[in-house]
């Protein structure tokens, strides 16, 4: 017969659980890199401009009204923005949020999953035979910009510095290093919440870090995930993990809605690890794709260039990693190593980026000309640059659409970078703005209606006269750019 088990009560594993961690080596506290005494501060644009949109609008992202409801060319969003300017817009899948000069929010688009962060007043039954572009009847509906007041500080104690913006969801950083979300986020099944499960937020609210992680400095949205960076150089993670683009997740943990822990472990920001012996590191800059996202680790590799970690989907080589693996916890993006980079940005399938020197760099799939480069150009594993080109000397089997569209970048420096779902822009250092790829929405800005370019050409239009462009940025099925007079700063 066996032995019975000798029965121990509750209190009786305690003791003896204290007991043997007494007896235990104490583990050193893990320490974050040397240098974070050093702040991480992302430099923003300061220079007020003003807001200009155009591709499709029917659910009001180009903030122009219920009766503009597409535009080939960049038109003014006047009503409802405020006179002091913008510094900074974001395109989200079908919203814009644009942040004025004084740390104020205004937003305008699709608001079916609270994207917007404030109430929507219903416009007024629409007259096709009446234009009312300029006029101000349906200010705070969708489809004109409107504050959003409730659930964000006060903007003369704690304005807001940096917006991003996903497909259903919006983030704002403040001066004082909090971080605010509103909006929510998705899967492939539907709905996942933004900050709780299943729960969509209409207003916004705050993020909590943990108490030693820094202040917010930066967040980057992709499709329905948001990666924030702190001045201590930590990355945080929360959102969508499907496609591997929280880093932080097994694919099975991300594809199971995070589990036997449920949807907190996706939806509540966590650190980004370099290893699986937990090792840290300090980043200086994030930025994100539709399902991926990109870490640059500051120090670089060996001060000849920076090293820059990517995660995510990558089924057309679109992280730099040089292979197809789609990554779930971060990898050395080999294509975007050895070179210093001012700005990333990443579409559905590719990734587009601008060096210190101004040149534009491309990888990723060339479908409808997404990466530059002519339209026999197919995906690229390796970060192409992108050839220096007029009208006159596009790329071979550009198109006749591109030859004609006018304007290439030739010699020009450029600054800044953006994409969209399947197409591509840069902002040049005198102010031209280019794009180029799939332009069945009217979101190029060039060329004719609705016509793909395979080589880059400059974003035209009369309301571009006498501007010069500052920053642009690519939706789901539009764009917004930010322009400031030409010969000063003032509007």
């Amino acid at each position: 017969m066996p032995r019975a088990r000798k029965r121990v009560n509750s209190e009786q594993q305690q003791q003896a659980a204290e007991a043997a961690q007494q007896r235990a080596p104490k583990r050193p506290r893990r320490q974050h890199p040397a240098g974070d005494a050093q702040e991480i501060q992302p430099s923003f644009n300061k220079t007020a401009g003003r807001v200009l949109t155009l591709g499709e609008g029917d659910t009001g992202q180009l903030g122009l009204g219920d009766s503009a409801l597409s535009r080939k060319r960049p038109a003014r969003v006047g009503v409802g923005l405020p006179d002091c300017g913008c510094v900074q817009v974001v395109a989200g899948g079908m919203h814009t949020a644009c942040l004025a000069a004084d740390g104020r929010v205004f937003t305008f688009g699709c608001n079916d999953e609270c994207a917007l962060g404030r109430p929507v007043i219903d416009a007024p039954e629409r007259d096709d035979s009446v234009s009312d572009e300029g006029g101000a009847d349906d200010e705070g509906s969708e489809f004109r910009p409107a504050l959003v007041a409730d659930g964000l500080p006060d903007p003369a104690e704690d304005p807001v510095v940096h917006l991003s913006a996903g497909d259903s969801h919006t983030a704002a950083v403040t001066a004082s290093g909090r971080i605010f979300v509103w909006g929510t986020f998705r899967d492939s099944n539907g709905v996942i919440g933004l900050t709780r499960a299943g729960q969509m937020s209409s207003r916004p609210v705050q993020v909590e870090l943990p108490a030693d992680a820094g202040r917010a400095v930066k967040s980057a949205s992709g499709a329905s995930h948001v990666i924030c960076l702190t001045s201590a150089g930590r990355v945080f993670t929360f959102g969508c993990g499907e496609q591997g683009q929280l880093g932080r997740v097994s694919e099975r943990q991300a594809s199971s809605r995070g589990g036997r822990a449920g949807l907190s472990a996706l939806l509540t920001p966590r650190e980004i690890r370099l290893d699986s012996r937990r090792r840290l590191a300090q980043f200086d800059d994030v930025w994100a794709g539709a399902y991926a996202s990109f870490a640059r680790v500051r120090g670089g590799v060996g001060g000849v260039g920076d090293l820059v970690l990517a995660w995510g989907l990558n089924n057309f080589y679109q992280l730099g990693t040089g292979d197809l693996e789609n990554r779930f916890f971060p990898a050395v993006a080999i294509e975007f190593n050895g070179r210093r980079w001012q700005e990333l940005s990443s579409g559905q399938h590719h990734t587009v980026a601008v060096d210190s020197e101004g040149g534009v760099f491309a990888c990723g799939r060339g479908e409808y000309g997404r990466l530059g480069r002519g339209r026999s150009f197919g995906e690229a594993a390796s970060a192409c640059l992108l050839p220096v080109a007029t009208t006159a000397e596009a790329p071979e089997d550009a198109g006749e659409e591109s030859a004609a569209a006018g304007e290439g970048i030739g010699q020009r420096r450029c600054i800044g970078v953006a994409c969209a779902t399947a197409s591509s822009f840069c902002v040049a250092e005198d102010g031209a703005a280019f794009s180029w790829g799939m332009g069945s929405n009217k979101q190029l800005g060039h060329g004719p209606e609705d016509s793909d370019a395979h080589a880059p050409a400059r974003v035209e239009g009369k309301q571009l006269d006498g501007l010069r462009v500052l920053a642009i940025s690519g939706g789901g099925q539009h764009v917004v750019l930010l322009a400031a007079e030409a010969n000063n700063n003032s509007l």
